[in-house]
């Protein structure tokens, strides 16, 4: 079973745009994804709400395609990388390489 998270990183509130911004981070088994993401809340709303808003926006937009910026990473683990031939089979599925044979 993979382990499944979601962190808010980074919130701010941005005066000029009346929105809370931050950086909505899934953690998804053995990938890092982030994506930045603000919503239209009074300065006043309680963190709890603020989280709520912008973590269904975050899914919402990453559902959707519309996270542009999104960031993936691999996670380290004791300085190297999990899952490597799963990432390459996904660049050659990417790419329409899915032919080409991964040397051992």
């Amino acid at each position: 079973m993979s382990s499944y998270q979601t962190e808010v990183q980074n919130l701010n509130y941005n005066a000029a745009t009346r929105c809370f911004e931050a950086l909505v981070v899934f953690h998804e088994g053995h990938e890092t994804r982030k994506v930045p993401i603000s919503a239209p809340l009074p300065i006043d709303t309680d963190f709890s709400a603020v989280a709520t808003v912008l973590v269904k926006r975050a899914k919402a937009h990453r559902a959707k395609g519309r996270a542009k910026f999104m960031s993936r990473s691999p996670i380290k683990q004791t300085g190297r990388l999990v899952h490597l031939n799963d990432m390459i089979r996904q660049f050659k599925d990417t790419m329409g390489l899915s032919e080409i044979s991964t040397a051992a």
